[in-house]
């Protein structure tokens, strides 16, 4: 029986399903309830974020920070934002990254689990070395090209400064510095503050998103990420270089 955080928090979102009337966010959300039932949610100290951990036979441990005076709309963007990462790993069955990856052999996870125990992060890594340099930097140049647009266009957002400050810190301290991991699920975070805060649907902060929320939804469905041919020049060097940066920073 589900304690009574996991309880409020999957009324929560169900609440918000029937509520929104975003059609992304609606889709979004009908994606992502159908995973609710097998995700136990942990409320815990702290200022801010959350982690979720696969336990394994499809079952996911989702635990965050919910400080006093937490806002509504910053309490269903984390579960929203948590709940993708399990919906990222039932489409592609990758530890969690945000496109497929060469599965590990049992020797190989043996390894990896008796080499650094309960580091989750590590069979991400080694999952990642599987995976061509080119593919790696070409989703690399995609989520740069994507944050730098959503961070320009932020200001035309309608949405409050303090809001504003805190998308371009998710947008830059995650998405941007954690491609594999967190694009997904910081796409989905910003949704639902564009929703639940008043954004300017009609703006182009908000049409872009959307697209890349579509985007990122419909490679899920597919099971199969598909990203323009690499960009040349300037942005293309700087996603080589910050492939090997995103690589070292998870080591």
């Amino acid at each position: 029986m589900a304690d009574d955080s996991t309880a409020q928090d999957r009324q929560l979102l169900r609440e918000y399903s029937e509520q929104t009337r975003n059609t992304s966010a609606t889709r979004l959300l009908g994606e992502l309830l159908r995973h609710l039932d097998h995700a136990a949610f942990q409320r815990t100290a702290g200022a801010s974020g959350g982690t979720t951990r696969h336990l394994g036979q499809g079952q996911y441990a989702i635990s965050y920070a919910r400080p006093d005076g937490m806002s509504h709309s910053d309490h269903v963007a984390v579960l929203v934002h948590e709940l993708t990462h399990v919906a990222v790993d039932a489409a592609y069955g990758s530890d969690m990254l945000n496109f497929p990856t060469p599965a590990l052999s049992d020797a190989d996870r043996d390894r990896v689990r008796d080499e650094t125990p309960g580091r989750e992060e590590d069979f991400q890594n080694a999952r990642l070395r599987g995976v061509a340099a080119n593919q790696r930097d070409a989703f690399v140049d995609l989520v740069l090209h994507n944050v730098r647009q959503l961070v320009r266009e932020l200001p035309g957002s309608g949405l409050p400064a303090e809001r504003q400050r805190t998308m371009r810190t998710k947008l830059v301290d995650h998405a941007q510095a954690r491609p594999y991991h967190e694009y997904d699920g910081v796409l989905s975070h910003l949704l639902v503050w564009c929703d639940l805060d008043g954004a300017d649907r009609a703006s182009a902060f908000c049409l872009s998103l959307t697209a890349m929320v579509n985007q990122a939804a419909d490679w899920r469905a597919a099971g199969a990420v598909t990203v323009p041919r690499r960009r040349r020049g300037l942005l293309r060097r700087l996603g080589g270089v910050f492939g090997k940066l995103a690589r070292g920073f998870r080591r």
